[in-house]
């Protein structure tokens, strides 16, 4: 797997059959026992930006998992001349902090399809069924995308100088690599969370590289 930081110039983006990902989703499917009761866990974009209406939204907690900018993107924030890097959910000693959404009965299998459209496109997640603490005291399990680390598109960790000089100036058909950060630490604020390496970066970012 390339751990080169221009990623993305010499190598295709990754798209999964569509056979494959239906296949996938049925397969995630029968781990369902009530359909009315399904949570999805959003710990990047879908935080601020979850595009469906959520029968219920809850801040969550899970445990042994950490939020990672620790992939290439070549299309959403970054492109093949320019990667940036993206979000992933990977298996670690502290927690991660997002927001639980339940989907509502009536649009549950048009929501299920639109976010496997969104997350499994290239296969860089893996779709995991896991145990969160919700706000209101109780648990659930929770749909979320775990990291595929052995995926070409899996950059894995870096320094905060060169992670933000990768991010400065990324940009891709959702916006900048930058703003797609500064938006991460925004919605970890709400829920009092805070990563110190994102901060870092960001202000790597802002002060050092902003003309990059």
């Amino acid at each position: 797997v390339s751990r080169d930081s221009n990623f993305g110039a010499d190598s295709p983006y990754f798209q999964l059959d569509d056979e494959v990902r239906a296949g996938m989703l049925r397969d995630t499917l029968t781990e369902v026992t009530n359909p009315d009761d399904i949570w999805i866990f959003g710990y990047g974009s879908l935080m601020w930006n979850p595009g469906f209406k959520p029968f219920e939204r809850q801040p969550a907690t899970l445990r042994c998992y950490e939020r990672k900018f620790h992939l290439w993107s070549t299309k959403g924030r970054g492109s093949q001349e320019r990667p940036g890097l993206g979000l992933c959910l990977e298996p670690a000693k502290g927690s991660c902090r997002g927001i639980a959404y339940r989907l509502s009965p009536e649009t549950r299998d048009n929501d299920l399809q639109y976010l496997w459209d969104r997350e499994m496109t290239s296969g860089v997640y893996h779709p995991r069924w896991l145990n969160a603490e919700l706000e209101n005291g109780l648990g659930s399990r929770v749909l979320t995308w775990v990291v595929n680390d052995t995926h070409v598109s899996y950059a894995g960790p870096r320094p905060a100088r060169e992670m933000a000089r990768v991010m400065a100036g990324s940009k891709g058909k959702y916006g900048t690599c930058r703003d797609y950060l500064a938006n991460t630490i925004a919605e970890m604020a709400k829920l009092g969370d805070r990563d110190p390496l994102f901060d870092e970066v960001l202000f790597l970012i802002d002060s050092e590289y902003a003309a990059v």
